[in-house]
C-alpha cells in the first residue's frame, strides 16, 4: 500500500525541479504571448469559414492548444525517470524508506502539477484579458482550460511510456517529437484520406471510433460538445457520430491511465531485473 506521505514528498521533489526548468517556462510564455494575441487580434483559424467573434476566438485558442500542449508535455516528460537513473539518483532514492511504487507515482504527480501550473499560468490570463475585452463566454473558456489540462495530462502520460521504452533521455526526445507529429498532424491526414478513398461511404460509428484512436481528436470530440460557440472550426469532429459526454471524457481520461499503467509496469520490471537504462 502506498503511503501519500513518501508520494507527495517525491511529487514535491520534482515540482521543485521541473518548475526550474527553463524550456517550460519559454513555451509557457509563448503559449501566453499567442493566446494574448488571439485575444487582441481576434483572428479565426487559417481556412475557417462559419466562426465569427468569441467563437472564432475560441476555436483559434483551441487548436493552438491541440499543437502545443501535446509537445510542451510529450517533451517535458522525455526523460522522466530514465535521467535520474543515468545519473544515480534514482538508486539514491530507493535507499530510503521509498518503493518503486511510490517513487514513480510521485514522480508522475509532481511532472503533471509543474505542466499544470504552466498551462495555467498560460491560459488563465488570456481568459482575464478576453472577459474584459471581447464576447467569449467565460464559462466556455473554463471548460476550455480544463480540458486543455485533461489533454496535456494524457500525453504527459504517454511520455512516461515513450520515456521508459527508450531507455535513453536523447532519444526519448526524439521519440517523443515523432509521436507529436503522427498525433497533431499526420493521424488526421491518414483518416482524410481513408474518407477520399472510400469515397465517404465509411459508416459513421467505425469513422468515429478511428477518432477515439488518437487523443487530440477526442479532446476535439469533447470540445465540440461542451464548447459549442467554437465547434465549427473542429475539423473532422463536425462528421463524427454524436457521442454521449461522459463515454468521450471516459476515453480521454483512459487516454492517460492506461498508458501510466503499462510504464509503471515497465518500469518494475526492468527496475527489478536492472535494465532500466
Amino acid at each position: 500500500m502506498k503511503r501519500p506521505d513518501a508520494v507527495w514528498a517525491i511529487a514535491r521533489k520534482e515540482l521543485s525541479e521541473r518548475l526550474r526548468n527553463r524550456w517550460i517556462w519559454t513555451v509557457s510564455v509563448l503559449v501566453l504571448a499567442a493566446t494574448i494575441a488571439i485575444a487582441f487580434f481576434s483572428a479565426t483559424p487559417v481556412g475557417v469559414v462559419g466562426a465569427h467573434g468569441g467563437g472564432a476566438i475560441l476555436a483559434s485558442i483551441l487548436n493552438l492548444a491541440v499543437y502545443l500542449v501535446p509537445l510542451l508535455a510529450l517533451v517535458m516528460g522525455a526523460g522522466a525517470i530514465i535521467d535520474e537513473k543515468r545519473r544515480g539518483l534514482l538508486d539514491l532514492v530507493l535507499t530510503y524508506p521509498v518503493s518503486s511504487g511510490e517513487y514513480f507515482l510521485g514522480t508522475f504527480i509532481g511532472y503533471a502539477l509543474a505542466l499544470g501550473i504552466a498551462l495555467v499560468t498560460s491560459f488563465v490570463p488570456t481568459g482575464i484579458v478576453l472577459s474584459a475585452t471581447t464576447g467569449v463566454d467565460i464559462q466556455q473558456y473554463a471548460l476550455l482550460v480544463v480540458l486543455v489540462l485533461a489533454l496535456g495530462t494524457s500525453f504527459l502520460a504517454l511520455s512516461f511510456l515513450i520515456s521508459i521504452l527508450s531507455r535513453d533521455p536523447a532519444r526519448g526526445v526524439a521519440t517523443s517529437v515523432l509521436v507529436w507529429i503522427l498525433a497533431v498532424f499526420v493521424f488526421d491526414l491518414v483518416l482524410v484520406g481513408i474518407l477520399v478513398g472510400f469515397g465517404g461511404q465509411i459508416p459513421e460509428t467505425a469513422f468515429g471510433v478511428m477518432l477515439l484512436l488518437n487523443p487530440t481528436d477526442v479532446f476535439r470530440l469533447i470540445a465540440f460538445t461542451w464548447v459549442g460557440s467554437a465547434a465549427s472550426p473542429l475539423g473532422l469532429a463536425t462528421v463524427s457520430p454524436p457521442f454521449p459526454a461522459a463515454m468521450l471524457v471516459s476515453v480521454l481520461v483512459l487516454w492517460a491511465v492506461v498508458p501510466l499503467w503499462l510504464s509503471h509496469r515497465l518500469f518494475q520490471k526492468r527496475l527489478a531485473m536492472d535494465k532500466l537504462i
